[in-house]
């Protein structure tokens, strides 16, 4: 192990031997030569054929579901009223589409699907390897034997200081997705200042390491660089957030959140539209959530009046705007972590979430308020400590002009550019 150290530290490349040797020999080797490895790969960098190697190497060691004609999936590196996983898979399976969505469970600021979707009474997020590889629509939890190696890596990138490597979070990605059985993935990039990537230029380079490197994979890749500056839709939080998924798939979604699906869909070449008009979408959803445990009735039941279903914190506190003009912003920075500190989201992992924590944004960006409106309701605890409340009217700008605000969908990249 120190001769391998010392060649990344002298600034030279890792064979494709070394890395499997690493991998290999991972649960022999001691924490501090794991994390020296991973010291080195963060400060000298690791090119496209090592995170090519590195990522055959983790999807190698574990198990893999088998592959299967029409079968999609998408992956976002996270954010704040980050939902659309939950609306795009059922819509995707009523068009057509296989859609074998392995996903993850929120850290701090950022929400995580999993979590959102325990809000649900009875749905099961732990699907062994069998159910997943006979259902045609699912989204649970990375089982122990899949990829193996990126539960070990991170836990240690998480105390070194070397979770940013963007050879690292490649290959972490892409050695889960790619033994999903997949054959078309979309990557939603988020930038901005509630984004893993706070700019564009940063979250680029990580789109095209993770296109080049799921393309030689054999996957068909392609990666949206999406806004990340303003929280998605109006509901944040996990009820909150499976309230406006149903939303969604009624039609009735917010503009941005749906615009992010529809093209998140056209992305895997797949027309949504249809499937969501008619009500299959919906269909779907339902015939999901029983699949996974929900009982018939409260699968009915959530998507009635989802509040006849989901928790929901017993005290609600109204966040006004301090002066008279237009809604200019939302910090979703101080939203998102306002909700972890509240108890929705959680600070290190393990820790306990509540579901019925969230916020509902009660008016649409851009629009005029007087001083004192009401512009968001936080459903949260009996005792919450004043100075989140203070943060959350910090996280509200009023402008004296309308202001104009971007698309949400800033730059597709492709194995083939742009």
């Amino acid at each position: 192990m120190p001769t391998v150290l010392a060649i990344k530290r002298d600034g030279g490349v890792w064979s494709e031997a070394e890395i499997q040797w690493f991998i290999d020999h991972l649960d022999e080797l001691p924490r501090e030569q794991v994390g020296a490895w991973l010291m080195a790969a963060q400060l000298v960098g690791l090119n496209e054929q090592e995170t090519v190697a590195l990522t055959h190497a983790m999807l190698n060691q574990g198990a893999r579901l088998p592959d299967r004609v029409g079968a999609v999936d998408k992956h976002s590196t996270g954010g704040v009223g980050d939902k659309m996983s939950i609306v795009l898979a059922p819509a995707l399976h009523a068009s057509g589409a296989i859609v074998p969505m392995l996903a993850g469970r929120g850290l701090a600021h950022t929400g995580g699907t999993i979590d959102k979707l325990e809000a649900i009474p009875g749905f099961n997020t732990g699907l062994q390897r069998d159910a997943m590889a006979a259902n045609p629509c699912f989204i649970a939890r990375q089982t122990t034997d899949i990829a193996p190696a990126d539960a070990v890596l991170y836990a240690v990138r998480d105390v070194t200081a070397t979770v940013p490597c963007i050879g690292l979070i490649t290959a972490s990605i892409l050695s889960k997705k790619a033994a999903e059985g997949i054959e078309r993935l979309v990557l939603d990039v988020k930038v901005g200042r509630a984004a893993f990537m706070q700019t564009q230029e940063d979250a680029k380079a990580l789109a095209l390491s993770m296109v080049k490197v799921g393309t030689r994979l054999g996957l068909d890749v392609c990666a949206q660089l999406t806004e990340m500056d303003r929280p998605i839709g109006r509901m944040y939080g996990n009820s909150h957030e499976i309230v406006e998924c149903i939303d969604c798939l009624k039609g009735n979604g917010p503009e941005d959140t749906m615009a992010l699906v529809h093209g998140q869909a056209e992305a895997l070449g797949v027309s949504i539209e249809e499937a969501i008009r008619s009500g299959r979408a919906m269909d779907a959803f339902k015939a999901m959530l029983v699949r996974q445990g929900v009982e018939p009735t409260t699968a009915d039941q959530l998507i009635a009046d989802p509040w006849r279903v989901l928790p929901k914190a017993p005290r609600s506190y109204f966040i006004a705007a301090h002066e008279e003009g237009y809604l200019a912003d939302l910090d979703a920075l101080i939203i998102g972590e306002v909700l972890c500190e509240a108890g929705a989201g959680r600070s290190k992992p393990g820790d306990e979430v509540d579901h019925g924590i969230g916020i509902q944004r009660v008016v649409e960006m851009g629009e005029r308020v007087t001083a004192g409106q009401t512009v968001m309701v936080l459903d949260g605890p009996e005792h919450l400590e004043a100075r989140l409340l203070e943060r959350l009217h910090q996280a509200i700008t009023v402008a004296e002009d309308a202001p104009t605000h971007p698309p949400r969908l800033l730059e597709t990249i492709t194995a083939h550019g742009k």
